[in-house]
Order: C-alpha cells, then sequence, then structure tokens
C-alpha cells in the first residue's frame, strides 16, 4: 500500500476532521487521516469492562485483557509481538469500568499488520491452559504491586467505590480474588469472548499520515468477514445517588499518616456535560489552588474526575478527593472542611478569575496531551464507544475554556450539600479491609458458546502476515535556527497539531557548575520561588519547571500559543541574577541522588579536578552568574507560529541575558583513568549491600561521519532490548544482572559508557565479562543480520520523536545540545541504514579500546577490596569465575 498523503511535523494545518464508517458485521470504524509524522497508531476498544462482569467473574475482564495478547490462529505462541518489537513499536491494553482497549503505534509502514494482528484475535483467538496459567501469574504479581503489597493499597480504587456505590457492577473490585481467579478454565475463556469480544461491540480507530481511499479498503480486508454476533447487554449504568454519607474505615500498619479519599457522584456526561464540565474545572481550583496553598483546607488534597480520568465512562462515576491527613486532624474534621470549602465558592465571586483560569488550563493541556499520537487514537476510540461521539476529542477544550465562574459556582454549592462516599485508612497494627461477597452460583456467562478450540479455527485457516509498505520518512519543513547576539542558539519549528508552545532551555552549567552541582540543585529550587515562575506559567494556561541533573540547568515548559510571549518573558526572569540579590548559597538539604547520577557526579569532579578555578560565591546571584550563560546554551521552541516569528520573539525576550562573570567550560585535557570506589550514603537508593552499581565511562574522540557507525554500535552492544549484554545477563542465567550501554556528555566531553547493576559478589567477572564483549564487538565484525535487526529497530524507534509536539521538543534539545545539527534528526534512521558490520567493529574500537576506561563503583563494603578487584576486571585478570559468554551472532 501506498502510504498516502504525508504532512510532516512542523508544517500544515491540525489533524483533520475524523472520517467513520460501520463494516456489516456491525464493527464501527473511525479514521483520522492526514495525522503530520511517520508513524501510525491503531486502536480497538470494546465495550466491556468490570461493570460487565456477573458476580462470581470480579477480574475476569482484567484477566482476558492480558489474555488476548497471547496468540490467534495466525499469530499463536506470543507471536502478537514478533513484529512489533523489531520496529520499535509499542502494544498494550487496559481495562475500565466500561470497556477494554488496546492500541499498536508503529511506523506507518506497518499499518496494515497492526489491522492484521487485531482482526485476527478479533477472529480466532487461542485460549490455551498453559497461557492461561501463565497470565494468572502475571495478574497476581499485578495484583500484589497495585493493590495488596504497598502501603495505603486501593486507596482510592478500587476501594472507594464500594462505599460510594451499591450495585455490584459499579461496586465490586475489578482487580478480584487472586484464588477464586485460578478456578477460571479455557471454556470460561471461550464463553467470556462470544458475549462481548464481538465486532458489533467494538470500535476500531485508525490515526496516520495516509488518505482515507488507502485505509478503507485495508480495514475492509481484513475485518470484513470476520463473523457478525450479537453482543451481550451491558449492564444498568443507573443507580441512584446516596441520600448519605457512606463511610468504610480500614486499618494500614507501616504508615503513620491517615488517608482520606472522598468520592462525590458526578453529573451524566450524555445529558448534562456542562455541568460535568464544571466540575473538572472545580476538581482543577480544588488541588491546584493559585500560589501552592492549601485555600483553607487543613491538608493538601489531589483531586479529579473520574478513578480513571475524566469522560472514561458511560455510568455514574466520581469527583475523588484524597489527602493525608495531619496529625490531630479526625476525619470527620477534613469531610467537614471539606464542605465548608465548596460552600466558600459556591458564588461567582468566590471563584472568579481563578475559575477562568483553571479552565484555560485544562483546554490546553486537554490540546497539548491529545497531540500524542497514542493519546488521540485511545481517545477517539473511547469517546466513539460511550457516547458515539469521537469529534468530543477537539469539542472539549472549547467548552471547558467556555466554562465561567457561574456554573463552576453552582458545582461547587452542589458539592457543599451533596453526600459522599468516604474511605479512611488509619495506622494499625493489622491491615482490615472489607471481606470479598461470598461467590454467586451463577454461571460465569448466561448462555455457553463456542469451545475454546472451536473458537481458535476461522474457516479460511491461518492467513500470512501482510508485508511492510513504503515508509514515509519524517521532516522538519519551514523550521528555522538562528543565534544571538549574546550567543543563545535558537531553533524554531512550526507545529500546529496542539494549538501550544512547547519551549526548552539547555544550559551547560560550565566548570564552576558542574564542580558544584549540589548548590546549582539548591540555586534551582530558590529561583524559582523567587522568580514565581511556576505559578505565572499556570496563570498563563500552561506550566513551567527547571532541573539539573549535574551536567545541565533545564528550563522546560508549554503554554497556549497565544500566550507564548508572557511565556518567554518568565523564562528570561529566570535568567537574570539580581532577582537573587540578598540570598544566601545555603539554607536547602539536597536530596538524595538516583545511582547513576551520584557515580556521573564522581566522574565529572576527578574528570574536572586541578582544571577549574572555583572562587566561591558568597550569594546565589553570583553563583546564577558564575553558571548561568547564554554562550553555549539552546533553546528549542516548537509551536504553533511562524517559525521565524518564534525565533524573533524569543530574541526580544532573551538579548538582555548576559553573564558577563560567567566561567566558560573547563579547557578539555586529559582524562586519567581510574577506579573509583564510593559509599552508597549519598545515593536515594542504597545498595543494601547486596547491589553493586558501576559505572564503566571513556572520553569520546570527535565524531564527525563516524556518528551512525557510533550510535548503532552502542546500541548492538548494550542500547537495544536484544542487545549483546541484554543476550549475555539472560542466557547466562543472571536475571538480577542490568547492564546496559550509551553515549552522553560529562563535564566538557562526551563519553561512551556502560552501566551494570549487579549482586556485589558477581561484580568483578561481570566487569571482566563487559571488557571482553568489548573486545569482541572491536574485533570481529557482527553478522549482517544482526546489523541490520538493531539499525531497523534504531531507525524505527528515532520517528518517535515525531508523534506529539513535546516528544519532538525534547528530541531536539537532546540531539542539538549533544552537538549535532537540525538536519542529524531526520538523516539519522536513513544513515543508519548504510551502516555495515566493519564499521560498526570500527566504531567499537573508537568507543571502548581506544582510550582507557574509568570505572565508578557504588557498593557497601570495603573501599580497598571493591577497587582490587575492579583494576584486576578491568585489565582482563580473573580473580573469580567468569561468567557465562554467548555467542556474538544470533
Amino acid at each position: 500500500m501506498h502510504p498516502g498523503i504525508h504532512h510532516p511535523a512542523g508544517g500544515g494545518e491540525p489533524p483533520a476532521a475524523v472520517r467513520r464508517r460501520t463494516l456489516g458485521n456491525g464493527l464501527r470504524v473511525v479514521l483520522a487521516p492526514f495525522w503530520p509524522g511517520p508513524r501510525a497508531a491503531v486502536g480497538v476498544h470494546y465495550g466491556v469492562g468490570f461493570r460487565s462482569e456477573l458476580p462470581g467473574q470480579e477480574g475476569l475482564a482484567h484477566l482476558f485483557e492480558h489474555l488476548m495478547f497471547r496468540g490467534s490462529e495466525s499469530l499463536p505462541d506470543g507471536g502478537f509481538f514478533d513484529g512489533i518489537h523489531p520496529l520499535a513499536g509499542t502494544a498494550n491494553g487496559t481495562t475500565h469500568q466500561d470497556y477494554t482497549d488496546y492500541v499498536q503505534v508503529l511506523p506507518a509502514a506497518a499499518l496494515e499488520q497492526a489491522l492484521f494482528r487485531e482482526a485476527d484475535r478479533m477472529r480466532a483467538p487461542l485460549f490455551t491452559e498453559t497461557q492461561l496459567a501463565a497470565q494468572l501469574s502475571g495478574v497476581a504479581r499485578e495484583i500484589a504491586h497495585v493493590r495488596d503489597d504497598r502501603p495505603y493499597g486501593g486507596c482510592p480504587w478500587p476501594l472507594l467505590p464500594r462505599v460510594l456505590f451499591r450495585d455490584f457492577a459499579h461496586a465490586h473490585d475489578g482487580y478480584g480474588d487472586i484464588e477464586r481467579l485460578r478456578r477460571t478454565t479455557v471454556a470460561d475463556c471461550a464463553a467470556f469472548f462470544d458475549a462481548h469480544y464481538t465486532p458489533a461491540n467494538a470500535v476500531l480507530t485508525v490515526v496516520g499520515p495516509f488518505a482515507p481511499e488507502d485505509v478503507w479498503p485495508l480495514v475492509e480486508r481484513h475485518f470484513g468477514d470476520i463473523p457478525g454476533r450479537r453482543p451481550l447487554s451491558p449492564p444498568p449504568a443507573h443507580e441512584p445517588p446516596p441520600s448519605e454519607d457512606t463511610w468504610l474505615t480500614c486499618r494500614e500498619p507501616g504508615v503513620e499518616r491517615t488517608a482520606v479519599a472522598l468520592g462525590h457522584r458526578l453529573p451524566d456526561p450524555v445529558t448534562a456535560l456542562p455541568d460535568y464540565l464544571a466540575h473538572m474545572v472545580l476538581a482543577r481550583l480544588l488541588g491546584r489552588p493559585d500560589g501552592g496553598g492549601t485555600d483553607g483546607l487543613p491538608a493538601p488534597v489531589s483531586a479529579g474526575c473520574g478513578f480513571f480520568g475524566p469522560l472514561d465512562t458511560r455510568g455514574p462515576d466520581a469527583l475523588v478527593v484524597t489527602a493525608l491527613l495531619p496529625p490531630g486532624l479526625p476525619p470527620t474534621g477534613f469531610r467537614q472542611a471539606l464542605a465548608d470549602w465548596a460552600a466558600r465558592h459556591s458564588t461567582p465571586g468566590a471563584v472568579a478569575e481563578r475559575a477562568v483560569r483553571a479552565a484555560a488550563f485544562l483546554g490546553a493541556q486537554h490540546r497539548r496531551t491529545h497531540a500524542g499520537l497514542q493519546e488521540r487514537c485511545r481517545a477517539l476510540g473511547r469517546l466513539e464507544l460511550l457516547y458515539g461521539r469521537a469529534e468530543l476529542v477537539d469539542e472539549v477544550p472549547e467548552l471547558l475554556e467556555g466554562t465561567g465562574p457561574e456554573a463552576v459556582a453552582a458545582a461547587a454549592a452542589g458539592l457543599a450539600g451533596a453526600p459522599a462516599g468516604v474511605l479512611v485508612l488509619e495506622p494499625g497494627r493489622e491491615r482490615t479491609r472489607p471481606a470479598a461477597p461470598a461467590p454467586a452460583p451463577a454461571p460465569l456467562v448466561p448462555t455457553a458458546g463456542r469451545s475454546a478450540a472451536e473458537l481458535g479455527r476461522s474457516p479460511l485457516g491461518p492467513r500470512p502476515l501482510p508485508p511492510l509498505s513504503k515508509q514515509p520518512e519524517a521532516a522538519l519543513d519551514r523550521a528555522h535556527e538562528t543565534r544571538l547576539a549574546n550567543g543563545l542558539r535558537v531553533v524554531a519549528v512550526p507545529d500546529a497539531r496542539s494549538r501550544t508552545v512547547e519551549l526548552r532551555l539547555r544550559i551547560p552549567l560550565g566548570g564552576v557548575g558542574w564542580s558544584r552541582p549540589r548548590e546549582v540543585a539548591r540555586l534551582l529550587r530558590t529561583l524559582e520561588h523567587v522568580t514565581g515562575t511556576g505559578a505565572a506559567a499556570a496563570r498563563l494556561g500552561g506550566e513551567l519547571r527547571l532541573t539539573t541533573d549535574g551536567q545541565w540547568a533545564d528550563v522546560g515548559g508549554w503554554a497556549p500559543a497565544d500566550a507564548r510571549t508572557e511565556l518567554f518573558g518568565a523564562v528570561a526572569r529566570l535568567l537574570d541574577a539580581d532577582r537573587l540579590a540578598g540570598t544566601a548559597v545555603t539554607g536547602h538539604r539536597s536530596p538524595g541522588l538516583p545511582p547513576e547520577r551520584h557515580m556521573d557526579e564522581v566522574l565529572r569532579l576527578h574528570w574536572l579536578r586541578g582544571r577549574v578555578a572555583d572562587p566561591a560565591a558568597e550569594s546565589q546571584a553570583a553563583l546564577h552568574r558564575a553558571v548561568f550563560a547564554p554562550r553555549g546554551a539552546l533553546l528549542v521552541v516548537v509551536g504553533d507560529a511562524d517559525p521565524e516569528r518564534l525565533a524573533e520573539e524569543v530574541g526580544a525576550a532573551m538579548d538582555a541575558w548576559t553573564a558577563p562573570g560567567a566561567a566558560v567550560p573547563a579547557p578539555p585535557g586529559d582524562a586519567p583513568a581510574a577506579v573509583l570506589v564510593v559509599g552508597s550514603g549519598g545515593a536515594r537508593r542504597p545498595s543494601h549491600g547486596g547491589t553493586a552499581h558501576v559505572t564503566l565511562s571513556c572520553p569520546e574522540t570527535a565524531g564527525g561521519s563516524l556518528d551512525p557507525a557510533r550510535y548503532l554500535a552502542t546500541a548492538l552492544f548494550g542500547g537495544h532490548p536484544d542487545s549483546r549484554l541484554a543476550r549475555w545477563c539472560r542466557e547466562s542465567g543472571n536475571p538480577a544482572h542490568h547492564m546496559y550501554a550509551g553515549r552522553d556528555t560529562v563535564a566538557d566531553r562526551a563519553r561512551s559508557l556502560v552501566r551494570l547493576s549487579v549482586p556485589r559478589t558477581s561484580m568483578a567477572p561481570a566487569v571482566a565479562g563487559v571488557r571482553a564483549q568489548m573486545r569482541r564487538l572491536a574485533t570481529e565484525p557482527p553478522a549482517p543480520p544482526e546489523v541490520a535487526a538493531v539499525a531497523r529497530y534504531c531507525a524505527a524507534q528515532l520517528l518517535s520523536a515525531f508523534d506529539s509536539p513535546a516528544m519532538l521538543a525534547d528530541a531536539l534539545r537532546h540531539t542539538l545540545a549533544a552537538g549535532r545539527d537540525l538536519d542529524w534528526v531526520v538523516r539519522r534512521p536513513r544513515l543508519l541504514r548504510a551502516v555495515d558490520g566493519e564499521a560498526v567493529t570500527a566504531a567499537a574500537h573508537a568507543l571502548y579500546l581506544a582510550s582507557e576506561m574509568t570505572a565508578v563503583a557504588l557498593t557497601e563494603g570495603e573501599p580497598a577490596s571493591t577497587e582490587g578487584e575492579l583494576r584486576a576486571a578491568l585489565k582482563g585478570e580473573r580473580t573469580t569465575p567468569p561468567l557465562a559468554m554467548v555467542e556474538s551472532h544470533p
């Protein structure tokens, strides 16, 4: 199939209006054509969820979602993923109250294959005792992780619904009891499929860079011959609202504070959508008051519409409020405080401009979220299935923005007097939870359907997977790059998908900042507080935050396109050191660092030692001037505006940014190899005596035209799901070993690296084995099939940068800050496909053998012993038995 018309990211109009058809078997199809990106998404939403379960079936809909990935007539034994993973695609499913969805995201060339997979499991799924047992084990682990084994497990879902509702369909636990689920048979699964997984109970959604006339024949080819069946009728959605508060109190061991979750019934989004949207705005006011305070409540709260998000059910749902209570505040006191808060906000004057700003933020946030490929596909299918209105995905933002103070005040007034379901989890010695209802004697489904064996066979038998079509290439049409007089590099890319502007500013910290990362982290926290940039961005209807990883200072955020000049001004205020006049350098406690950050900090200080003049900065203003310099910084803007105009507006806001006293990056120098062993006390996740974290680093020489080969060599070695290191860990029987390879920047130089997280007793053989694998890759060219597989995966993975404006901005920041040019983002997939095995071997030699490696180890134990083991391992001397080695070629 020809891919049709392709509008590259960075130009053209927003995605076109949806098109729809209904096939003869009842399958509804929603098509969003001309998506401006090189990938496609295919989703299927089935009208079956927790509320479709009968008594005794609790958890079956979720278990069934897992089973649907394990095999079908043409793709048995887990073959569903065989063509997805090599193309860096993703496939996932989720189970909700009224639907179960399945979504694939892949390069556009794989659209027909994605349709084939979904059609094959809709036509003839395979259910076997072996797969059922495996998925029961997986579901048991998920239930334990999400509900049973974590503090406050089940709060607010799935405990709160049984407080708020009375009907079984709405109140029961959608996870169920694992011991009861273990009684499920393949016959039960076949009956559940026949009852619910019919074309007439599903919506197929396709989003991609295609013309409709190219997609409709494919849909008909793969789905048209699936027999139509009448689905089982869904349970009644209506339940009368409660007449008084209902309470459930449980005990929770190992916690110090009481958690409370309250649920208030929401208006019906079908019959009262404006009222529903007013509650969304009210929830924003309740959970995110201006200025970051509690707005008169005795504890900060989190609030939102729906247990799984707004507009996610066709039946009754809840506005959910959760909080951790301070000592001395009883749950009844918090319940009353919440009612008082709602009463205070029950007049238009009490909410006024805050409601307008909250509505604007929610509208802009909705557009931004659904400018993402996967999110848009899921929303289109969900809204079509639940409400018959896929177009709501583009109508909701304007409806939200039109929600005024009067409607929000009316919602608050209703909340003030409405009964609630209240769930309390208080500290106690033993966990208590309400007992699950006794299993019902009724069968799992009202009538028996086909057997599992009959279900897995279609009249025509297995079908071949269709070939890939031509892949449309990504493009950055009309991208504009300039450099301001102060040295700031500005890159602007037009993108009309979300009607917002994404901003990413990346500043190298320079010698002083690299040598004082903890103080820089405190500086950013102070700067954000003093300038109030977060609150300012929220008032614009967007977000803005500052972060640092010890190498860069990053300012990232977004705002509606018509508020972009104010967003640029807020960023400019962050760059003004005079705003910190009089603030001290100290005053904040630095949090612990993840092991990777901690090891990189040690390496950075080692490589900079003796090369950085580090005068004491007596104030945060002085430190700001020392590290925040426009020269060498990068600002990326992706948004709904002319790129040259965007660059001009950035220049007008940023041209006053100067840092005459800023330290330039440290001059390049020798990077002496060393073995550095540090304790885990400064790490956020200590080793607990059993795990060693090791980073092997090598300074990288200038790459130039060798960059594609180095990129591919890194991926083949340790940056690919089936990389050499991944296969080594898997095939040598070491599931506790985690290793990966990468390339980045530390201080003033590029580096290649390998990270290891292994049991302490295996540290030395693991490092020795990694070095042996490096030497093998650097001397024995990998076979063409291995190179081709990794190149195909990496080229496809790079296309995901174009899935949304936010992802594109992130990718440009990362790539351009690493020294690549703008065109590299587009050309890289094509260049990778031209790399051969000889080039990979030469690149591996340059990455791993041209210079001596420095090892940084984060572990507990005797440092001298650890250092000795690592030195011997790096030299290839075996101090302990080696790990089993895997062959280089697949």
